[in-house]
């Protein structure tokens, strides 16, 4: 694997203050420990809906995104169940046309898998939504994040999940034809985990099918890998071969993977902590074997790296990095910026802020266009640390790049 070190000097004087801090919006602070957001439209507006599990909250809430005249004031909202220890929540739509069911990983002293089933209509009525325990997923680990994914061609979705702590794996629960028949759902490993953070479905080796890429934050297998599909039938029911991309030296946090530079090939781009970076990864082969590493060095003026998304935020044709990072207590700017076109010498003045100063522990980001004004903004969540610590929620930050 080859390595490219992109210098990026840390110095507290480094941060362009001359670029305006985003107006931030709160869609919702009503509880404790926002972890994380997942998108879809559930009721079919043309919308971005949004479900969040709150940890030390306890449950699960869904927001239905309320049009461009509301979304600066508080989302329509319903708490669809109770998930204590809740880590991630996800929609996906189950063989029934139109129905929505949200799955919750939930992990210490809860450690299993919830679905929640969505009504007909009515979305924002508690009492008709419907919460079980996936049986396959009960007290087997700690889990930690889900994706919806058609892994056996058998039709209708499966899931693929992995957790942290002893025992823990990567793999994918095979759907039955009738999603609410739960004891018929059947677990499958793939990969022995440390702690999984970020989980992405890609056709990493031109195949045909989804393979799945993974960073892993800590134990034996640490690091950026792929695990390779290797179709329908038995083989696929046991362990998937493994590819390591990079970072195994690193505690690696999320992940996105987007194409940088243009050519029709995507990049890896993950946080990691160990030396407070941003790794590309670009393959030099059709298979998803050979890689260059490249490192963008974060300032010291944020906090330590947990999340990178790409998107095209100033709406000037190349992808920029949004970074999410926890401040650990200091007030420092936790959510930042860098434009595309120095990704390959970035500067600590290259960076901006979005957020301003003060303590956060932010999530993975998301990009996309909330107000619905032709740019990306960004949407997160804020948990702040420990039992009833607040934090700032479900809130999005509103892109005036092109305004100024």
């Amino acid at each position: 694997m080859f390595r490219t070190i992109i210098w990026g000097c840390c110095c507290l004087f480094g941060l362009a203050l001359s670029a305006q801090e985003w107006p931030r919006h709160t869609i919702d602070a009503s509880s404790t420990g926002a972890d994380g957001v997942k998108l879809a439209d559930i009721n079919a507006d043309g919308l971005p809906d949004i479900t969040t599990g709150w940890e030390e909250g306890a449950l699960t809430r869904v927001y239905l995104h309320p049009g461009p005249a509301g979304v600066r004031s508080l989302w329509p909202a319903v708490t669809v169940g109770q998930t204590p220890a809740v880590e991630d929540a996800v929609f996906a739509p189950t063989n029934q046309r139109g129905r929505w069911v949200v799955f919750s990983c939930s992990e210490k002293n809860a450690e299993q898998i919830m679905l929640h089933f969505a009504p007909k209509r009515n979305w924002l009525d508690a009492e008709k939504w419907r919460q079980k325990v996936l049986p396959a997923s009960d007290q087997r680990m700690m889990w930690m994040y889900a994706e919806p994914m058609e892994v056996d061609g058998r039709g209708g979705l499966d899931l693929v999940a992995g957790g942290k702590g002893h025992g823990a794996a990567l793999g994918w629960f095979a759907a039955p034809r009738r999603t609410r028949n739960l004891k018929k759902w059947v677990w499958h490993p793939i990969t022995p985990l440390g702690w999984l953070m970020g989980l992405f479905t890609r056709d990493m080796d031109g195949d045909g099918d989804l393979d799945l890429v993974i960073t892993d934050r800590n134990g034996a297998l640490r690091g950026c890998r792929w695990l390779e599909n290797p179709g329908p039938g038995t083989a696929q029911t046991q362990a998937w071969n493994s590819h390591l991309i990079g970072g195994q030296s690193l505690e690696v946090m999320f992940m996105d993977i987007a194409d940088l530079d243009g050519d029709g090939v995507e990049e890896i781009i993950v946080a990691e902590r160990s030396e407070e970076s941003v790794r590309v990864y670009t393959r030099h082969d059709t298979f998803g074997k050979n890689w260059e590493e490249r490192i963008i060095a974060l300032p010291d003026f944020t906090g330590r790296a947990k999340s990178v998304t790409a998107g095209d935020i100033n709406r000037d044709g190349t992808p920029d990095l949004v970074i999410s990072t926890n401040t650990n207590g200091a007030e420092k700017n936790g959510l930042i910026w860098l434009d595309g076109k120095h990704l390959d010498q970035a500067q600590p003045q290259d960076f901006k802020a979005i957020s301003g100063a003060h303590n956060a522990k932010y999530d993975k980001v998301e990009l996309l266009d909330i107000d619905l004004d032709g740019d990306l903004d960004v949407l997160i969540c804020e948990e702040n640390y420990g039992p009833d610590s607040g934090g700032l929620g479900v809130i999005w930050y509103e892109n005036v790049l092109t305004e100024q």
